[in-house]
């Protein structure tokens, strides 16, 4: 019986070593405020609007607040530059701390970009809702 134990023991802990490697990610919610470029039909994050306003351009082109569902409803696809800088997935926890999450142990929260405040044009401040603590969505 104690060899069992011992043996059960010694599994999960090297599962749970492993698991330590593995690491999830986090795919943008639908409430992300982006940048949408209406010329392109692409859209940005705010982190890489400085990098899209030094490119070279053709035409004159304007970029508008939206969200996330928006871009999406309406076919844009992420700036291809945007995208290879990891600006639209975060990285998660590891799948050992999305286990020990899903059971109830708390785990330290990462704050998005998604999740900071923002202006609107009008001034009003808008806060996202909060993300809720251990769950990976995708609106």
């Amino acid at each position: 019986m104690i060899r069992i134990l011992k043996a059960t023991v010694v599994a999960v802990a090297v599962c749970i070593i492993i698991g330590t490697g593995i690491q999830t990610s986090i795919p943008m919610p639908g409430y992300a405020v982006l940048m949408l470029d209406d010329m392109d039909r692409t859209y940005l994050a705010p982190s890489c609007i400085d990098e899209w306003q030094r490119r070279p351009s053709n035409s004159f082109a304007l970029l508008r607040r939206s969200t996330a569902n928006e871009a999406r409803q309406n076919n844009y696809k992420p700036d291809p530059v945007c995208r290879e800088t990891g600006a639209f997935i975060e990285d998660g926890p590891s799948l050992s701390g999305l286990v020990l999450m899903k059971i109830g142990i708390p785990w330290p929260t990462q704050h998005y970009w998604w999740d900071a405040p923002y202006r609107t044009e009008e001034g009003a401040v808008i806060y996202p809702k909060p993300r809720p603590v251990g769950l990976l969505y995708s609106n």
